[in-house]
Order: C-alpha cells, then structure tokens, then sequence
C-alpha cells in the first residue's frame, strides 16, 4: 500500500499556499502599493509578482520548521499561487472593470422592468459613450500602453505592438471561436 503522507503534505502544500498566496494578494491589492500605476491590469500584475515573491520568503521562513516542505514543493506552489492570482485578477475584476455587460446589468438594475432594448441602448451611449467617457478611458490607456499613437492633429495610429497584439487577438480568438468581428473590423466605408 501507498503511502499517502507525502501526497497529503503535497497537497495541504499547495492549497496553504493559495490561500495564503490569494490573501497577500489582497491586501497588497487594498493597500497604497503601486497606487501611482492608475491601469488595474498593470499594477494587478506587478502586486502579482510582489506578493509571489513575498509568499516565497514567507514559504522559505516556514520550511526552516517543517521538513516535509522540499525545495521542488516550495518553487511549484508559489508559482501556483502567481498564476492562480493573476487569473483571478483577468477573470474578476479586469473583466467587469471593462464589461459592457456589467454596466449594462446594473442599468437594468436601477429601472428594473423599466428599460426596452431600444431605450438600454440610449442609456449605453448617453452615460457609458457619454457621461463616462469610455472612448477617452480606453484612449488614454492604449496610448499608455504603447497600442496607439495620438498624432498632433489628434488622429490615432496603430502601433507595432498594438498590431502584434490584435494578430495575437485573432489567432487566439480563432482557436475559441470568439466573435471575430471585435478584432476584424469591415473594410471603412466612405459615407464619412
């Protein structure tokens, strides 16, 4: 028969080091650190990593105690603690700081049995589009994160970097069947 004392220790290994991993996260999260970085996807990466390494130091501090936590244990659990933190930071709150379903579900919300799709929409352009200057948001952080240039007569252009990141967006895309036409725009028409 099996021993199941090391998978055991693998295993409260691993989830001691989510939850301690997640926790540390969001308290770095709740806290002044790296305030001044004002795109939640950039500074949600960085505390990531932060907290990662502190979960490390704290993991090695603890391993001076308990001698069934080996190095090969140690390295596997803060990795699964980074990446797990950083696909809560993409799926969570990156994901509903973005959504238009998010805002649109708190619209509905607020005039419960009220709204028509027709009406839904008017209120989509007048406070999303409008009030709460969406298009200048993502502006402001495309230019920030080098996707786009603001020529001087205010035009926008596509960077390099901003090109390999829709080429990435379509290929990753195709291989989930996401809606194309988000990346893939039709050809400009010329009524404009």
């Amino acid at each position: 028969m099996t021993n199941i004392r090391p998978i055991r220790n693998l295993i409260l290994a691993y989830v001691g080091a989510l939850v301690a991993g997640f926790l540390l996260y969001l308290a770095l999260i709740a806290s002044p650190l790296l305030a001044s970085i004002s795109l939640l996807f950039y500074r949600g990466v960085f505390i990531a990593f932060i907290s990662a390494l502190l979960l490390a130091l704290l993991i090695g501090w603890a391993g001076r105690w308990l001698r069934s936590l080996d190095l090969s244990t140690a390295i596997g659990a803060v990795a699964l603690s980074l990446a797990f933190n950083i696909s809560f930071l993409i799926v969570f709150p990156v994901t509903f700081d973005r959504s238009i379903t998010m805002f649109l579900l708190a619209r509905i919300e607020r005039q419960n049995g009220q709204l028509t799709p027709p009406m839904l929409e008017q209120v989509f352009m007048r406070e999303y589009l409008g009030d709460l200057r969406q298009i200048d948001r993502r502006v402001r952080e495309q230019t920030l994160s080098g996707n786009i240039v603001q020529r001087n007569d205010g035009r926008i252009e596509l960077t390099p970097q901003g090109s390999r990141l829709l080429d990435s967006g379509r290929l990753i895309g195709g291989w989930f069947g996401a809606d194309p036409r988000f990346v893939t725009p039709p050809p400009p028409s010329n009524a404009h």
